[in-house]
């Protein structure tokens, strides 16, 4: 087999490379390599986790009101959360036999559409009904993608955070607000791609910064205004001359750190603690190759949101997965996984949803603590080791051995999906893509009570009467409410009210980050060449440097 073979997407019909380690990787999977290329991979895997979307509808258990990530019409059977939980109902009721007259994917979306499935995920978390994907977590309000956090609203990927509130990809981090891609830090707010930092606004690829404003690129600084020094004093007139609730202010702060941006280098990715990675926002990684928003890993590629991946290709929003192919969603220390969704602390599973403390499962749905399953049917370990290699045989022939679920298993329409907002598309592509469409998502348009310019202006005067009002969002024209816990986040830090719905501010969020994808390109001052998640056209916009350039001007 030639070391490096160029393919042609089988779904997109563009071109890319597999190369010698890749090959080794599927070999010692035991997988044959792809005919997807990653992207159209990662877009098919992330069509089968919907984050935000939530409806009212009743539990098909009990008939109780619930919050789902499922519309009211799907055809799966759906349970509240701790319907779900409880012994009133056993997963292996539902195993079938094996047939080999027919494809997997065909059996086992069969076995989907009667097995029930947990309204939200929400897993050891008080206080969490609004909010989805989430574990370990306490009183967080519409938070997605949410580990081991408490008091947090309004956030996508949020880890093990407190008191943080419209965060986007924020780590470690406590009483931040409008931030984006930020670690570990403290009380800073409207700042991107910050480490360490504290008491700020405004800043972004700032490390172990306090006390500044609209600042670029700063190491071990305080007290700095746009890049500039400033005392004590002139740092508090500032904000006595611009306060924060001034939404003019806010406007001013990132129109002049855009202006520093454009004047100042700019790192071809974002990462630190790393040897030899490629993509954007790695931390903590050895040999880690096309991977994006990764905290901690080695040897693996194109994985997608992930914490301490190793040996791992092709993961989607996983913590701790290991020897892993395919996957969405592998956390507690899983190992072994090909081709599932959703898989906590197990090992050795194949072409599963929603598994918890099992291993040695193939094609089962929604079973804990259970072993040696096939279809959700029991079997013995000698049974078991003897049908799965005939069942992979089977699929090798059908093609469907190595494939992640295609798109007609997924519960939810490309717009109900969290890959709309990383690989958007309207309905008409959409659709004409094969996907399916949504029309029916909740919300309400019509029903303010009070507009934004009757509301308080001054943080001090924000009381718990806001929760009496709807408001129209000024972007997309639908109703939104306040919550108490966001009421007291503003008044404490002393910014505006927003005018605008949480979606909407969701979405401007990620539309201030890079596409997960790879450019060439070449340092603005040494004209070295690199990958970069920067695109042709921001290359031309910002001035991109290699590391040692980089390293060189700026640290």
């Amino acid at each position: 087999m030639a070391s490096t073979e160029t393919k042609v997407c089988q779904n997109c019909k563009e071109s890319f490379v597999i190369d010698a380690s890749d090959f080794e990787f599927y070999k010692k999977m035991a997988v044959p390599p792809p005919t997807w290329c990653p992207q159209c991979r990662n877009q098919r895997r992330m069509l089968f986790r919907n984050f935000k979307t939530l409806y009212k509808r009743p539990s098909d258990k009990s008939g109780k009101m619930v919050v789902s990530m499922y519309h009211p019409k799907s055809p799966y059977a759906i349970y509240a959360n701790d319907e779900w939980w409880s012994d009133g109902w056993d997963s292996k009721s539902y195993g079938r036999d094996f047939d080999f007259n027919r494809p997997f994917f065909d059996q086992f979306n069969d076995l989907l559409k009667v097995v029930p499935r947990f309204a939200t995920n929400a897993v050891n978390c008080q206080g969490c009904e609004y909010s989805n994907f989430i574990l370990n977590s306490k009183n967080c309000y519409l938070v997605f993608g949410c580990p081991e956090s408490e008091d947090c609203s309004y956030g996508h990927i949020v880890w093990d955070s407190k008191n943080c509130v419209d965060g986007l990809y924020v780590h470690k981090s406590d009483s931040c607000y409008e931030c984006v891609d930020c670690v570990n830090c403290y009380q800073i707010l409207y700042s991107e791609e910050c480490e360490n930092c504290n008491d700020s606004i405004g800043l972004y690829d700032c490390r172990s910064v306090s006390n500044s404003i609209g600042c670029v690129g700063l190491i071990q600084k305080s007290y700095h205004i746009f890049n500039q020094q400033v005392t004590k004093e002139q740092y508090e007139q500032f904000l006595k001359e611009h306060p924060l609730h001034d939404p003019e202010t806010i406007k001013m702060i990132l129109a002049e750190q855009l202006k520093l941006r454009r004047e100042l280098p700019q790192h071809h990715y974002f990462g630190s603690h790393n040897t030899e990675v490629s993509g954007n926002h790695i931390y903590n990684g050895k040999n880690l190759q096309y991977c994006f928003d990764l905290r901690a890993g080695e040897d693996s590629k194109f994985v997608f949101t992930g914490r301490r991946a190793v040996q791992v290709y092709d993961a989607s929003f996983s913590l701790e997965p290991d020897q892993s192919y395919e996957i969405v969603t592998a956390i507690g220390a899983s190992s072994h996984i090909i081709g599932n969704h959703y898989c906590h602390a197990s090992h050795d599973i194949y072409y599963s949803d929603f598994i918890f403390a099992s291993k040695n499962l193939f094609g089962c749905a929604g079973m804990r603590n259970a072993e040696y399953c096939i279809l959700n049917k029991q079997y013995t370990k000698e049974q078991y080791e003897e049908l799965v290699p005939e069942i992979v045989g089977h699929m090798r022939k059908t093609g469907e051995w190595g494939q992640f679920f295609p798109a007609s298993l997924s519960p939810f329409a490309y717009n109900e999906a969290i890959v709309n907002e990383y690989m958007p598309l309207t309905k008409e592509e959409a659709l004409a893509q094969g996907f399916r469409w949504q029309d029916d998502i909740p919300s309400t348009v019509g029903k303010e009570t009070i507009s934004h310019e009757d509301l308080p202006q001054i943080p001090s005067e924000y009381s718990d009467e806001l929760l009496k009002h709807v408001l129209k969002c000024t972007e997309c024209g639908r109703n939104y409410k306040f919550i108490a816990h966001e009421i007291s986040v503003y008044r404490r830090l002393g910014v505006a009210l927003p005018k605008q719905c949480f979606n909407c501010r969701h979405q401007r969020r990620m539309n201030m980050r890079n596409r997960r994808e790879l450019w060439p390109g070449a340092c603005a001052n040494c004209s070295a060449n690199f990958e970069t998640s920067y695109s042709p056209q921001q290359q031309k916009e910002y001035k991109i440097y290699c590391e040692a350039c980089y390293q060189k001007e700026m640290l």
